[in-house]
């Protein structure tokens, strides 16, 4: 029998680190869901934070439950805790939300409905537009793997919201469902696995997807579900470090998910474009990226990724 949205104990997980307005703006947003979806309960985390808002938080939210995980261990694993929390406690769904995030009214109801009407999705994100004053353009959209990059894509990211239809469309099937709103089945994290921690942030959510569609767990988008990020549009260009962990992890995706002249493909692939961008970033005299992207050419990226869940 489908679960019905009524029946489906959900926890939201909020992780921190060092965001306190943020993180606690996030939570306001998921209290007010609270009043018309009676089954959601909020779980914040703290990954260690040095300046003690993680304390403070517990101390500002003190009806909720707090994990303080006691180091610094990234959006991956710090989720990953959280997620082991919430299948030992028997929640149904798992929602993961970014402390820099929030929800608009309805947003968790439509993404449980979805849950409820299609046994077979293992995971569904909301539409998710920009912060600030910039809450017409579209963050996230939409999202589909791309094996040659081993990244996934944010479909009809800098378009307005109201050039499109989103509230007349139902759940639309994907292959990517973008880590920073995302609502899981807990029974598909049992069978395939949390974030996987050796991942820390970013491609954590590309990974964790790749491994619910090769398991045969469906993905949705559901347009009419809108979360906001605080992030502004145009993006800022990635920190060197960003964009050494980003790539490491690319190849880490790689090494455990690749074979054959798929790996082999995409090794040549992902080098030539490094070394080109490396090339470019030298050029423009920028030594920190071109440093970070090398960098990343080289760093051991293990060999298959140990499951978590």
């Amino acid at each position: 029998m489908a679960t019905t949205v009524e029946s489906g104990r959900t926890l939201a997980i909020v992780l921190n680190w060092c965001a306190e307005d943020d993180t606690a703006a996030c939570v306001q947003s998921l209290l007010m869901e609270r009043q018309t979806t009676t089954t959601l309960d909020i779980l914040v985390v703290d990954n260690a934070s040095p300046d003690g808002s993680g304390d403070r938080l517990a101390a500002q939210f003190p009806t909720l439950s707090y994990l303080q995980t006691g180091a610094n261990l990234g959006y991956a694993g710090g989720n990953a805790q959280a997620m082991q929390l919430a299948l030992a406690r028997g929640y149904e769904f798992i929602l993961i939300i970014n402390d820099d995030a929030t929800v608009r009214p309805g947003c968790v109801r439509l993404l449980l409905e979805v849950m409820a009407s299609e046994p077979g999705v293992g995971a569904c994100a909301p539409t998710i537009v920009h912060g600030q004053d910039q809450q017409d353009i579209i963050w996230w959209a939409g999202g589909r793997f791309q094996w040659w990059k081993a990244l996934g894509t944010h479909d009809h990211y800098g378009t307005r919201l109201q050039q499109h239809a989103f509230p007349q469309l139902g759940p639309q099937p994907i292959t990517f469902a973008c880590g920073c709103v995302v609502l899981f089945r807990s029974s598909a994290i049992r069978a395939c696995g949390s974030f996987r921690p050796e991942f820390f942030a970013y491609a954590e959510d590309v990974e964790l997807s790749l491994r619910l569609v090769s398991a045969g767990w469906g993905i949705r988008w559901v347009p009419a579900a809108v979360a906001v990020h605080a992030v502004r549009y145009p993006a800022a260009p990635p920190t060197p470090w960003a964009m050494q962990l980003r790539d490491t992890n690319r190849r880490r995706l790689a090494r455990a998910h690749y074979r054959g002249w798929k790996r082999a493909l995409f090794a040549l692939v992902f080098s030539g474009s490094r070394l080109v961008l490396a090339g470019r970033y030298l050029a423009n005299g920028d030594r920190a990226r071109a440093r970070a992207v090398i960098s990343a050419l080289g760093e051991p990226a293990g060999e298959r990724a140990g499951t978590t869940g």
